[in-house]
């Protein structure tokens, strides 16, 4: 089972997640906001995080993990490998990563929204 801790303030990311579910047939990959947690690692709201039985894999990494579990992607795969091998693949990632919106949707209650830290 591979569990995937992406964040659910940012959009993006959570509707990655939905369709990644939606496509995932034999049900090999469980998900969890790592907003949900009480305490986690601050590097978790820089990128994606994959634990594969107590391994873990983070930003582009985590991304060809997730696509080994899903045979629809395992066409991409070879191009995933020549991206990792070139830079590009992590280049890429890392620019998207740093450059995503945060949106703290229904996370707000009695004392107000929890924003998250400002990334700049």
């Amino acid at each position: 089972m591979l569990i995937i801790y992406y964040d659910g303030f940012c959009k993006m990311c959570s509707s990655t997640s939905v369709i990644w579910k939606k496509i995932d047939w034999s049900n090999q990959l469980a998900f969890e906001s790592f907003r949900t947690l009480n305490d986690y690692p601050k590097a978790m709201e820089e990128s994606l995080h994959v634990n594969k039985n107590g391994h873990w894999y983070t930003g582009y990494n985590a991304i060809i993990q997730i696509s080994k579990k899903l045979p629809l992607m395992w066409v991409l795969l070879p191009f995933l490998y020549l991206f990792k091998l070139i830079g590009l693949g992590d280049f890429v990632y890392n620019k998207v990563a740093k450059n995503r919106k945060l949106v703290p949707v229904n996370q707000c209650g009695e004392d107000g929204c929890m924003l998250p830290p400002s990334q700049d």
